[in-house]
């Protein structure tokens, strides 16, 4: 139980170490969620104070990354610690590490002639005349890196050190490695890196080039441990690997990340289609958006979602979608420019009877292009019968329909062949209606017409070579079409009236009515002559008002039989004298009457 307890209190000592180093560090903030227009941009840039950083998306590395379209942006950072491996640059010379290479001893080639040897120097062509003269990477002293002339043993340790660690910690191992000759892929390099015996990353090789410099990097967790023994094996001695090594670290890594969710807004707008059309064609173009409600308005200074353009060039609609962003979308108007119209559109009339009419049609301006073509057809709008020319000819009278059209834009027209001297047809009688039998006068007034063909519309017809008038008696009852054709050779025309003849009327039969009255009523009880009424004939509605002698009524009625007991509304027995009444009556037909009169009351 002691064991473990103090094996927890290491964890959370070493822990709170790597969490105090990387305290010092700036907290990674890259900003908020946050919502774009369509269209629009925004870049985010890695923050200054970290070593190293990755994005998510593009190549990783760069500084800046510019986001076009929703995603969620992950930007990873590290930060690492001072440099735990001692004399890692090599610019405090031959110290601080453990190897199984001899020092150079010399030769005819320089310091490291023989094989197995390795030199610090400041360029690999200083310690043997075939290497290259290749450059630190960096340095605050001399410039020195550790130049090696490859082992004859396999395996052999080129470079080891052992480092104090805290538990449960990630560590960056790197070490950068060039060939120090150009050279053939046999005779390059093969290292392999270790931690404590065990092989971390893979095996790695410089490239054939002389003084290209290239990093191992590999991430190492402590475990448990609380040293590490790094250790650089030269895997073969096949060859002439030899290479030179520098900047060997060992770091603390201080990792953070940060996320941000980049969206658009979903609403969008579109102008539609872009659209060609003739200029003397009538076009649209109307907006839509995704969104309800939309206030649309024209860069060209219109509002609505439907305009019509009228003349070429791009039209540019906007509107502001719910969540305040500014939305816009062109459409491409192409209007084709038609510098010719109608000069004339003429007809010669046809003989009447005959087809000797003819149409035809002169244009003014200017085609750009193709020539016009011209259609012809007719007689009537809808009437398959066309000719491609501008002048047709042997026609019948009617409506002629002309299409002209050049470079797809068309023109149109039309018009009337008429006949010569046609007849015209005039017809009018009296009376036109009345009750049977009636007799009707008819009179002619045609005009271009020698013959005339009358139908009566009772059975009754005849011709006229005239214009004389016709008399005719309808004795049914009835509707009557009379029609007058007027006839000049082969043409024709004609003209109607209608004659109507109505039921005779019927006389009602007479109702007698009438109103008596008499002058005396005793309303005492003895059931003689009680009351007050009047004798009625055929009356079917009274309205009667009685009044006193100072003219105050004391008894108004509506009711058939009228009856008055002498009373007032109130019931109260009226005092005997004379009274007055007055009376406004319908009879059975609703004629309407009216009178006066008095009547004595004695009880």
């Amino acid at each position: 139980m002691k064991k473990k307890l103090l094996g927890l209190m290491f964890a959370v000592l070493a822990w709170s170490t790597a969490e105090s180093q990387c305290g010092q560090y700036p907290v990674l903030n890259i900003g908020n969620d946050t919502m774009l227009c369509q269209g629009e941009s925004v870049t985010y840039t890695v923050p200054s104070g970290y070593d190293s950083y990755n994005w998510n998306i593009g190549t990783g590395n760069q500084t800046s990354v510019t986001i076009t379209s929703p995603t969620t942006l992950i930007l990873n950072v590290a930060n690492y610690t001072q440099n735990l491996v001692v004399n890692g640059d090599f610019e405090s010379g031959d110290n601080g590490f453990t190897t199984g290479y001899g020092p150079g001893t010399g030769g005819s080639f320089g310091l490291l002639t023989n094989p197995s040897t390795y030199a610090i120097t400041t360029s690999p062509n200083l310690v043997h005349n075939n290497f290259g003269a290749c450059s630190d990477l960096g340095t605050t002293g001399p410039g020195n890196m550790m130049v090696v002339n490859g082992s004859d043993v396999p395996n052999t340790t080129v470079w080891s050190q052992t480092i104090t660690v805290d538990p449960s910690t990630d560590y960056s191992f790197s070490a950068w490695v060039t060939s120090v000759e150009n050279i053939t892929q046999p005779n390059v390099a093969i290292l392999q890196f270790f931690i404590d015996g065990v092989q971390i990353g893979p095996v790695f090789s410089p490239t054939l080039l002389s003084c290209d410099w290239q990093q191992f990097s590999q991430i190492w967790n402590s475990g448990s441990n609380t040293s590490a023994t790094i250790s650089i094996v030269a895997q073969v001695s096949s060859g002439n690997n030899d290479f030179a090594l520098d900047n060997i670290t060992f770091n603390t890594i201080c990792p953070q990340s940060d996320t941000i969710v980049i969206s658009y807004d979903p609403a969008q707008i579109s102008a539609g289609p872009d659209i060609t059309f003739c200029e003397n064609e009538p076009e649209t173009i109307t907006a839509t958006a995704n969104f309800a409600n939309p206030n649309f308005t024209w860069v060209s200074g219109q509002t609505g979602a439907t305009i019509a353009p009228t003349s070429s060039g791009n039209y540019v609609v906007q509107a502001v979608s719910p969540n305040g962003c500014t939305l816009r979308d062109t459409v491409e108007v192409t209007v084709n420019a038609m510098p010719w119209d109608f000069d004339t559109v003429a007809q010669i009339p046809s003989e009447c009877g005959t087809n000797t009419g003819a149409v035809y049609v002169l244009m003014n301006g200017t085609f750009n292009g193709q020539q016009p073509i011209y259609t012809w057809n007719g007689p009537g709008a809808n009437n398959p019968n066309q000719i491609n020319a501008s002048v047709w000819q042997n026609l019948s009278p009617g409506w002629y329909y002309i299409d002209v059209e050049s470079n797809g834009c068309h023109r149109n027209d039309s018009v009337l062949v008429t006949p010569l001297n046609p007849p015209v047809a005039d017809l009018s009688a009296t009376p036109t209606s009345g009750y049977g039998p009636l007799s009707v006068s008819f009179t002619n007034g045609s005009t271009n017409a020698n013959s005339f063909d009358w139908n009566f519309g009772n059975g009754n017809a005849t011709t006229t070579t005239d214009l004389s008038s016709q008399n005719q008696v309808y004795d049914s009852v009835g509707t009557y079409l009379v029609t007058l054709v007027a006839v000049n050779g082969n043409c024709t025309d004609t003209a109607s009236v209608l004659i109507t003849v109505i039921p005779p009327p019927v006389i009602p039969p007479i109702v007698p009515v009438d109103l008596k009255t008499p002058n005396i009523f005793t309303p005492n009880g003895d059931n003689v002559n009680d009351f007050f009424t009047f004798e009625l004939l055929n009356i079917k509605s009274l309205d009667v008002t009685i009044v006193n002698r100072w003219g105050n009524p004391v008894y108004t009625s509506s009711t058939i039989p009228f009856i008055w007991n002498g009373k007032d509304a109130a019931g109260n027995m009226m005092e005997d004298g004379v009274y007055f009444y007055k009376y406004t009556a319908k009879g059975a037909q609703d004629e309407p009457f009216e009178g006066q009169g008095f009547v004595q009351l004695i009880k």
